[in-house]
């Protein structure tokens, strides 16, 4: 359970990745090698939570690669993260512009894989409520990002700290209540031989209307940044939340599909 001090700082660090991980997405230029590619990530000597991924070309199917080398390509998918403590920002996607981009059978990506995965993160968001039994929310992923298609192994969001992954009371049959003070990653991590991924991992914390109150009033130029996301989270994207999320990154729940085109975002209608 983390004090308003603690979710005031990784406030600032997730602000920070996300920063990160935004210069390296509209910094991307096919023919690129990884490390240059990396080296937009500005890492300023913040202490990390782990280290920096980026995987594309051979490695693109194993998600914890660092930068060997590889060139990026148009067509082909890439992942990279940027983690300080009590952050850690992913973001999963193709080297592309549009689906003509993308090999033959992977050019539906946004109808039968990305879309699906962000209107089903929008419903996971809507029950990240305190009181609720994290095996609800492992259920609903279950429901709508099947295994057998969406290929999800691992617990559909877990609490982070200074380390990156502490635990998680999102599994099947969990009976563990969200509370406030948890501090969440929105880490539920697809994968596809055809379509390969997508991501909004980002930070989040649960708070009850008094820890709101302690952090507005300590932190107040951090809470205005968190209600600025969260009326761009339901006013942009579509994705209200419950009052108790607090949403701490720069890029709340941004998916950029196509990763030569950043500034096409997947939407919900109203």
């Amino acid at each position: 359970i983390a004090s308003p001090a603690e979710i005031a700082y990784f406030e600032y660090t997730n602000a920070l990745a996300a920063d990160s991980l935004r210069q390296m997405i509209f910094g991307l230029r096919e023919g690129m090698v990884d490390h240059e590619l990396m080296a937009l990530a500005g890492l300023n000597g913040i202490p990390l939570g782990c280290h920096p991924t980026l995987a594309t070309g051979d490695h693109w199917q194993t998600g914890l690669y660092s930068p060997t080398g590889q060139i990026v390509r148009r067509g082909s998918p890439l992942s990279t993260n940027v983690c300080y403590w009590g952050s850690n920002i992913c973001r999963a996607g193709w080297v592309a512009e549009s689906a003509t981009d993308l090999p033959d059978d992977a050019q539906d990506y946004i109808e039968q894989f990305a879309a699906p995965y962000f209107a089903a993160m929008a419903d996971w968001f809507a029950h990240l409520t305190i009181g609720r039994p994290g095996g609800e929310l492992w259920q609903l992923i279950q429901d709508q990002l099947p295994f057998d298609k969406f290929g999800i192994f691992l617990n559909p969001g877990h609490l982070i700290h200074y380390d990156e992954w502490l635990s998680s009371p999102i599994y099947e049959g969990s009976a563990i209540p969200l509370a406030s003070g948890m501090v969440f990653q929105v880490d539920v991590i697809p994968f596809s031989t055809t379509y390969s991924s997508t991501r909004m991992e980002d930070g989040v914390a649960l708070a009850d209307a008094r820890l709101r109150q302690k952090l507005a009033e300590a932190y107040p130029a951090a809470w205005a940044r968190i209600e600025a996301r969260r009326t761009f989270m339901a006013d942009v994207l579509g994705i209200p939340l419950p009052e108790e999320v607090l949403p701490l990154s720069n890029m709340p729940a941004i998916i950029s599909p196509f990763l030569l085109a950043p500034r096409q975002v997947l939407a919900l209608q109203s």
